[in-house]
This record gives C-alpha cells, structure tokens and sequence, in this order.
C-alpha cells in the first residue's frame, strides 16, 4: 500500500497539531509549516487529518 500525504498550505493554520499527533514521524515542524518527511512510514490511521482544523491534511491510497 502505497499513502500519498497532501497539505494545502493555503489551509494550513500552524498549529502543529499534525505533526504533534503523528506517532510515525511521518510529519515534521520545518521553516513555520508541516511537511510530509517519511510518507512511507505512514501507517494511514488518520490521525493527523482528524486532528487539522483546518482540513488541510487529506490522504490518499493508491
């Protein structure tokens, strides 16, 4: 399974709430915004889209 992870930063609040609920270190905190660093380790739980407040987070599997 492969997880395609995408942020619309035109969304996107820095609240850091995505990065914080992320247990896989698929997302990190760089030059004031997230960035997806290891999709692959992305176990596709959904926390981080669930958690957006914004919904700037979506996944999808392909």
């Amino acid at each position: 399974m492969v997880v395609e992870i995408k942020i619309d930063y035109s969304r996107c609040v820095g609240c850091k709430e995505c990065v914080k609920v992320c247990s896989f270190g698929v997302l990190e905190w760089l030059d004031d915004m997230p960035v997806v660093v290891d999709p692959n380790s992305c176990a596709f739980c959904l926390d981080c889209e669930k958690t957006c407040p914004t919904k700037a987070i979506t996944h999808k599997e392909s």
